[in-house]
């Protein structure tokens, strides 16, 4: 392991978001795809971990013990470039292509499960290596379009984590270079 540095990170990143049909997550090289790059995002990403414990009072009012109760995890980014395929996955929708009417047509609701999806978020560092943020989950936040004469459309995603098998909600890997190399 390389020795620990206290690095500034600054600037975003790219973000990928691929349908989740089961089984062990996806290499990197089927994650960061082309085919499952939202575009360009403004604003960032951002992750949010909330724990709920529960402390274990004795009678003199001193907590014994603490544990967690609950976890979620929360992943934000808003998406700059217009592609329906995007909304489709932030909705319980239906996406369809009419080839006669040269139209994409995206029928939102009537749907009462939503879709799973691995989220990644890759930023590259400085020296080239990447920060790999990967998780599962489901957009339980719906979506705002807004048309505003004065400033372009952002559709802020929100995904809320999934367990996975070993109950990992998020993982974060942080690609390093070895000393001496």
């Amino acid at each position: 392991m390389a020795d620990d540095k206290n690095e500034v990170i600054l600037g975003s990143g790219k973000l990928y978001i691929l349908l989740f049909t089961g089984g062990t997550m996806p290499d990197d090289t089927v994650i960061e795809a082309d085919g499952n790059n939202v575009g360009r995002i403004q604003g960032g990403a951002s992750i949010d971990y909330k724990p709920t414990t529960y402390d274990v009072i004795d009678d003199d009012n001193y907590v014994v013990e603490r544990v967690i109760t609950k976890e979620e995890v929360d992943f934000k980014s808003g998406i700059l470039t217009w592609n329906m395929a995007n909304l489709n996955k932030l909705s319980p929708a239906t996406l369809s292509d009419d080839a006669e009417k040269h139209e994409k047509i995206l029928k939102i609701g009537g749907k009462t499960t939503l879709d799973s999806y691995v989220i990644r978020f890759v930023h590259t560092k400085k020296d080239g290596n990447k920060l790999r943020v990967t998780m599962l989950g489901n957009a339980t936040s719906g979506f705002t379009l807004t048309f505003n004469p004065d400033k372009e459309t952002v559709v802020d995603a929100q995904f809320v984590a999934l367990s996975q098998d070993d109950g990992t909600l998020v993982e974060i890997r942080d690609q390093y270079t070895p000393a001496g190399a």
